[in-house]
């Protein structure tokens, strides 16, 4: 047994008896790396991790091809880092599932947070109601690369009409970090409001998310201004 075996034991053993609670950042990326990086030092890239990137969601966040830069890394630990947000978001939406019916508009909003929760890129969706307010279904529509996402017209009526929607909410995300719609999310919110409304589906809502931050259409009073409500 190396001199990393007995450390990488010792480290499964505290984990084991008290979780992860009392570790520091690069000591559960340490830990995470253990699993794809054999007989290396783990702890040093764990470091090196946090001091380049920043924070452990950062790192989470950070492109595969950045990973790979840091010394130690290896394509295989560079593409597990990467997805791990994607698989968290799994575990949220599948715990929602099962704990909630999803039924009001709250709980819906909630629920496609996760499903926006940490993507890198924008992207954009549409969750179709029920008479009750219950999800019908989320779909991802959209991805952009950095420079905005289009979803057109035909894509959300297309969905609203297969999944029989009574209404509609629409949601994208702003990953640069500010939620404020543009005069684009604007425009694109009434010409969807008055189609979906021509095929008897109202438009509940359309929600931008920024972080752990959020922008209703609805709430801020926006949405009714630009129906003339």
């Amino acid at each position: 047994m190396g001199k990393h075996d007995g450390h990488r034991e010792r480290v499964r053993e505290k984990i084991a008896a008290a979780g992860l609670d009392t570790f520091q950042d690069h000591e559960v990326l340490e830990y995470i790396l253990f699993h794809c990086i054999p007989r290396k030092n783990t702890n040093e890239i764990g470091h090196e991790l946090i001091d380049r990137f920043g924070s452990f969601a950062d790192v989470l966040n950070s492109d595969k091809e950045r990973l790979k830069e840091v010394p130690g890394m290896t394509e295989i630990a560079a593409l597990f880092l990467s997805v791990l947000p994607d698989i968290m978001r799994r575990y949220l939406l599948s715990a929602e599932r099962k704990r909630t019916n999803l039924s009001g508009r709250r709980k819906v909003r909630d629920y496609i947070a996760k499903e926006m929760y940490g993507a890198p890129v924008e992207i954009a969706g549409a969750a179709a109601l029920d008479a009750q307010d219950g999800l019908i279904r989320f779909r991802k529509l959209a991805s952009g690369k950095g420079d905005g996402v289009n979803v057109s017209v035909r894509q959300v009526v297309d969905f609203a009409l297969g999944t029989n929607a009574v209404s509609l909410v629409l949601a994208h995300n702003h990953p640069g970090g500010n939620v404020n719609p543009s005069q684009e999310d604007v425009e694109l919110t009434r010409e969807l409001a008055y189609v979906l409304d021509s095929i008897g589906v109202r438009l509940l809502d359309h929600i931008i998310y920024a972080g752990t931050e959020s922008f209703s259409f609805a709430e801020s009073g926006l949405l009714g201004d630009i129906l003339g409500n």
